[in-house]
């Protein structure tokens, strides 16, 4: 799937869109000054991002997540990880689609 970055007259660029997974698995969110974490369920999740819920937050809202993925997601290992992102859009439903703007591995002690 591709989707339109922007146009001029009729020229337009396309940015292929991440493969997306679709996974069923827990995850830990919290809003950025949050000391307390949520849980909620991945939907599917895709190397640039992750769309989970049910959740009440909004667009823009600045997120971090922890996903501890069973399989491989494009180039990042299975297993935990922390990532940091934004709210850029929510459904009628109470999910929420957050890109990540960075990931690490999280060690367990």
């Amino acid at each position: 799937m591709r989707r339109r970055l922007g146009s001029m007259g009729s020229m337009h660029k396309f940015v292929p869109r991440a493969d997306r997974l679709r996974l069923q698995t827990p995850l830990s969110y919290r809003a950025q000054g949050d000391e307390d974490w949520l849980l909620s369920r991945v939907v599917n999740i895709s190397e640039s991002g992750v769309l989970f819920g049910p959740t009440g937050l909004g667009p823009g809202t600045v997120v971090e997540v922890i996903i501890s993925a069973p399989v491989p997601v494009g180039s990042r290992a299975a297993g935990p990880y922390v990532c940091a992102g934004r709210v850029v859009r929510t459904t009628e439903m109470g999910t929420v689609a957050a890109r990540f703007e960075a990931c690490r591995v999280l060690l367990e002690a």
